[in-house]
């Protein structure tokens, strides 16, 4: 990993007044200031000094990221009493490497036991001591059982894998005893391992005969799904916790007859675990310092800035307003999109080539690089582990390099996407002085309705993907009789959960349709935080169409387009929105691929709940590069481009609600990277700029 600064923030969002909690890694000393984020030029963002915060130095050490899930629990010296105990649970690898993983580990009194599988043994290791190898090994894609046992009269632990030959280890755990599962403990380094884990018990043996046993504790992983703690289901009430979210909800040894069940419903089934060897949701970094945020400070988008000789460190987050002293607008960030693509490595797959082969190849920056070289930071939801199964979790406790106003995206010939695009949005308000908020989808999804009904307007961001069920209700009851601008595409589209133990971590599950980088088993579609259904919300019938007038339908990252308008766009009702525009087609510029249509496009639909009375303003049109969502395509067929396709294609739309509420919508993500061109003197700017003045004029 690299030496300079790195970390993230305990929050993504506080008020004023409170404070923010830095874990940063690096060496030597640092100067720590808080600033405020302006977009300066299409990839250009400053840190404006927020001089009322005196910037602090303090001082860096190196701190270590322990990668890789698990499951852990302790047994209380006065439950094993002087008994023998055997550890036993079932074990499916998904990979095995030759240089082996840690299965499982045994620690009392500051020493470890550590059972390492490899493709033709297990082995014990323990520190200062010779391991000792031997037995079986585990079978990839086989469930086996193993066993761990502390023979305290020989002073001895011994493994064995399906009663094969035993490998013992001279050493007696005494005291407390902690067993940790499918990875190293914290601290003792090693390769965690990537497999299936079901069933893990542990029984009191009397004597030299395993036969003889009283159970002592037994753990149900078809249990409590949403939480990271669970509790012992059999015998004494040990308490376990889940380390850095293996996946949840996956069928164990049983898989049942689909023709006479539904089984991705019945949760017992799902009663194993998967993990893997980079698995990340918390870094549990040491706290670096903390920053108060001044009383009375501008709601918007600010940074932590780490500096170190010539190295640079932002670590963004938003400044909600002083309760009680919103704004009427309000600009909703899609962090749950950011926490999506967090650390995202698609350029090193064969997938990063297919989307760049259009565009002259992987325009990659030294944070891509830096990415490729540490896998201990973890992936994103768009990544597939090293065994192949994808990543179902992401989280913000950890450093995440995409997540940064110096990052651009390497398949938009390093373009900015995501958080630098968003910028875009409140460098255009800034400069037209328009008074505004800002908040995140995860406090939208905490406080739900309570949030939206602060305000008249809400602005979107540019890709807002992954959304929460209980955002979506808040967002469609606002929809009702508040103000809408869409400015993004793409949106709304993922059924996302997010940890109701900590909303900073996010899960989603691809299902099997949509446009998507993995599949799910399709018995595992249901997500462990929450027990609904993944996929598409489009699948669970609430395509986007229904609450912004659009939804996918398109993606291309070639030249960008200019929306042509239509007949209607010139009635008079609607001349308010192009007061002062004579063009006929609307952005065909841009700092972002050259057109404000471009990336991913949305389209209207009514098939898929576009409501009545939406208006066709104007639409995109594009060329053979590119191509129609997958969703939308039942048969394979040839010429399915945009030179070909009249589906391919970004709507302007606007919609007026019965219960008063309006909606602007934009359908494609690059509409804001038009927004400064010519100095904000241009058709997108002047567009936005007509409807959300006229959005402000008219209260709920």
């Amino acid at each position: 990993m690299r030496q300079e600064p790195s970390g993230y923030l305990n929050a993504i969002s506080v008020r004023p007044g409170q404070t923010v909690a830095l874990h940063l890694s690096g060496r030597g000393e640092t100067d720590i200031g808080l600033v405020r984020l302006q977009k300066s030029g299409p990839e250009q963002c400053d840190s404006l000094q927020v001089d009322s915060v005196p910037t602090i130095k303090a001082p860096l050490e190196s701190q270590r990221l322990s990668p890789g899930s698990g499951f852990e629990f302790r047994l209380p010296a006065e439950c094993l009493g002087e008994d023998d105990w055997l550890l036993d649970f079932m074990v499916m690898p998904t990979l095995v490497r030759d240089d082996g993983h840690v299965l499982a580990a045994v620690s009392a009194g500051g020493e470890t036991c550590r059972l390492t599988i490899f493709p033709d043994q297990i082995r014990l290791e323990m520190h200062g001591q010779p391991p000792v190898s031997g037995g079986v090994g585990l079978e990839v894609g086989r469930w086996s059982q193993v066993k761990l046992r502390a023979r305290r009269s020989k002073r001895q632990v011994v493994a064995s894998v399906s009663d094969a030959v035993d490998v013992t280890m001279a050493w007696c755990p005494e005291g407390d005893v902690t067993i940790t599962l499918g990875r190293h403990p914290r601290g003792t380094g090693g390769r965690g391992a990537n497999a299936r884990i079901e069933a893990p018990r542990v029984a009191l043996v009397a004597g030299d005969d395993p036969s003889i046993r009283r159970p002592l504790c037994a753990f149900d992983f078809a249990a409590a799904f949403a939480s990271t703690d669970l509790v012992a289901s059999f015998g004494e009430p040990i308490d376990g916790r889940f380390i850095n979210h293996p996946t949840r909800r996956v069928l164990g040894r049983g898989r049942t007859d689909v023709l006479q069940a539904d089984p991705d419903s019945d949760a017992r089934l799902h009663c194993a675990i998967h993990v893997h060897e980079y698995d990340l949701t918390d870094a549990e970094w040491d706290e670096t310092g903390r920053l108060r945020v001044p009383d009375g400070i501008e709601s918007g988008v600010y940074a932590v800035q780490a500096t170190s000789g010539t190295e640079r460190l932002r670590l963004p987050f938003v400044v909600r307003p002083t309760p009680g002293k919103e704004k009427r607008c309000l600009l909703l960030l899609p962090t749950y999109t950011y926490l999506a693509y967090a650390n995202e490595r698609l350029a090193f797959s064969e997938r990063g080539a297919a989307l760049t082969s259009e565009t002259g190849g992987a325009a990659l920056s030294e944070m891509d690089k830096a990415l490729d070289a540490a896998p201990e930071l973890g992936a994103s939801l768009y990544d597939r582990h090293a065994d192949g199964s994808g990543v179902h979790y992401s989280s913000r406790r950890r450093p995440i390099l995409n997540f940064s106003p110096d990052y651009r995206a390497w398949w938009c010939t390093r373009a900015p996407r995501h958080f630098l695009a968003d910028l875009n949005i409140a460098q255009w308000l800034d400069h037209f002085s328009f008074e505004y908020d800002v908040a995140t989808d995860e406090d939208l999804h905490r406080e739900g309705e309570g949030l939206l009904d602060l305000y008249d307007v809400l602005m979107t961001g540019t890709h807002p993907e992954y959304t929460t069920a209980r955002m979506l209700s808040a967002l469609h009851r606002f929809a009702d009789n508040g103000h809408i601008l869409y400015l993004g595409a793409n949106g709304f589209y993922w059924v996302t959960g997010a940890d109701p133990q900590d909303t900073g971590v996010i899960e989603s599950r691809r299902g099997f349709a949509g446009t998507r980088n993995w599949n799910s088993d399709p018995l595992e579609v249901r997500l462990s935080t929450t027990g609904e259904p993944g996929g598409l919300w489009r699948h669970r019938g609430l395509a986007p169409n229904r609450l912004t007038g659009l939804g996918f339908g398109a993606v291309g990252f070639t030249k960008g387009s200019g929306y042509k308008r239509t007949d209607a766009s010139y009635e008079p009702a609607f001349a308010w929105i192009f007061d002062g525009i004579e063009d006929a087609v609307i952005g065909d510029f841009g700092d972002i691929v050259g057109g404000a249509a471009g990336d991913e496009l949305d389209r209207m639909d009514p098939a898929l709940g576009t409501p009545d009375g939406t208006v066709l303003l104007a639409s995109s049109s594009h060329d053979r590069t590119f191509l129609p969502a997958i969703e939308d395509e039942i048969e394979i067929q040839h010429e399915l481009g945009g030179d070909n396709n009249p589906n391919v294609r970004a709507d302007m739309v606007y919609l007026e609600r019965p219960g008063g509420g309006r909606l602007f919508g934009t359908g494609s993500i690059n509409w804001c990277g038009s927004l400064a061109h010519n100095g904000f003197d241009n058709s997108v700017s002047r567009v936005t700029h007509n409807v959300l003045t006229a959005f402000l004029g008219g209260r709920r």
